[in-house]
């Protein structure tokens, strides 16, 4: 099957569609943005970093004693 028949059932299968919760998730679909590494690796923490903050977080709960 060719890309232009493959778009083309799409469409029509698009069209079809009466459940707001699968255009909602085509829709989100539609609108991610591609996958920046980079970006995303500077955003992100050590497994040091993760360690601690799962630390505080932990001591920061009410535990009973």
């Amino acid at each position: 099957m060719d890309l232009a028949t493959q778009k083309k059932d799409l469409i029509k299968w698009i069209h079809s569609i009466e459940d707001s919760d699968v255009l909602k998730k085509l829709e989100s679909i539609k609108s991610e943005e591609t996958f920046d590494f980079d970006k995303e690796w500077e955003r992100s923490i050590s497994g040091d970093e993760l360690r601690e903050r799962t630390k505080k977080h932990l001591n920061s709960l009410p535990w009973k004693k």
